[in-house]
């Protein structure tokens, strides 16, 4: 039974956690299957990634550890994290077009708050 005080409570509760970025949310979130679990999925996440790109990112993170967006402060700090990642690249001669199994670099990317698009976009810009 919904009691007055019961809702009282319910507006005191924290907020919940997005999977991806770990920021707090208590407004707009969706409860989503990535992978073979569930998370909760803030409306930034959902605006910005496709389903596969969630999994993506969910996987990394859970296996190597972090958040999306946890080492960035700034677009400059992505930027520069890019930048960093694209003459790697360039003095490796790796290929962009296997950017998808290069695991370490996605990592760091998404920890620099970099998506996969932004990251092969970049890479291209940066190295033709």
């Amino acid at each position: 039974m919904i009691t007055p005080e019961l809702v009282r409570e319910k507006k005191k509760l924290s907020s919940v956690k997005c999977v991806l970025c770990r920021s707090n949310t208590n407004s707009y979130f969706k409860i989503k299957k990535i992978g073979m679990s569930f998370g909760i999925v803030c409306e930034d996440c959902l605006r910005s990634f496709s389903d596969k790109e969630m999994e993506l990112i969910h996987n990394m993170i859970t296996a190597f550890g972090g958040h999306f967006g946890l080492l960035s402060n700034s677009k400059e700090t992505s930027y520069s994290k890019l930048k960093e990642i694209a003459e790697d690249y360039k003095t490796l001669n790796k290929d962009i077009a296997n950017i998808e199994n290069d695991i370490k670099t996605l990592h760091s990317a998404f920890l620099y708050g970099i998506t996969p698009r932004q990251l092969v976009q970049g890479l291209k810009l940066l190295i033709d």
